[in-house]
């Protein structure tokens, strides 16, 4: 019975790999829809950078599940073994879907108004109707050029996570994981320091903040226990559903 477990293991494993596979080539041939001319630049480049970063979560999913799969092979003549790899497999995943902090080196980016950067007052309208997706244009920035993890105002970023504006009673406010967070946001970012400051650089984003009278205020902590992004404290998907039907 055990080896049929552990075979059944291993076909499962191939099964996901093949299909993370097929999703990678859908994502490369898939077209932009036809007509959207009337689509903002911002939106424009928030879906291409959406798009590239994930295929690029996609192409590192297989690489990982490749791995394991070999692994799984590798131990499924033995149980002791394939605990041992089922269980350094559950910490790593846990740390990878956000429900434990992590410490490295990294950056914080600071944004707040400021007057004294000289934006006209229709300048500085700009950024409140925009906040949530200029937000995650600098997410997508940064997970693409090597943050692996992030938070906003102590938010934590997974893969469920949402940046949204929403206007109650006309006034409008940015809500992380369904949380409102207000100015200043402060991003917490763990990675490789250097190239998240050259992706933030190329992408001239402290320019376009600025022209909208927001400070964009990035500093580095490049030490091995420089920036700590806390663990996901949200619901899980899944738990409303599971907590209703109890």
């Amino acid at each position: 019975m055990p080896a049929r477990s552990n075979r059944s293991l291993v076909w499962v494993a191939t099964a996901t790999v093949a299909a993370l596979g097929f999703m990678v080539t859908v994502d490369l041939t898939a077209e932009a829809p036809v007509g959207s001319g009337n689509t903002s630049y911002i939106d424009l480049r928030t879906q291409v950078s959406e798009q590239a970063q994930e295929h690029i979560l996609l192409e590192q999913q297989i690489s990982k599940l490749e791995a394991q799969l070999a692994e799984y092979r590798a131990a499924s003549g033995s149980q002791k073994e394939l605990r041992q790899v089922l269980a350094r497999d559950e910490r790593q995943l846990a740390a990878e879907a956000g429900l434990t902090p992590v410490t490295g080196p990294g950056i914080t980016i600071t944004i707040q108004p400021d007057a004294k950067l000289g934006a006209s007052p229709a300048q500085m309208a700009l950024f409140p109707q925009q906040a949530d997706q200029w937000l995650d244009e600098v997410v997508n920035v940064l997970f693409g050029n090597g943050a692996t993890a992030i938070a906003i105002n102590g938010q934590r970023l997974v893969g469920t996570s949402s940046i949204r504006l929403v206007e109650v009673n006309g006034i409008g406010s940015v809500h992380v994981n369904g949380r409102p967070i207000e100015e200043p946001y402060v991003m917490q970012a763990v990675g490789n320091v250097q190239q998240m400051e050259t992706g933030l650089a190329v992408n001239v984003l402290q320019g376009y903040f600025e022209a909208m009278g927001e400070d964009f205020i990035v500093r580095a902590y490049p030490s091995s226990d420089g920036v700590t992004v806390p663990a996901y404290a949200g619901p899980l998907p899944g738990q409303y559903a599971k907590e209703g039907n109890g």
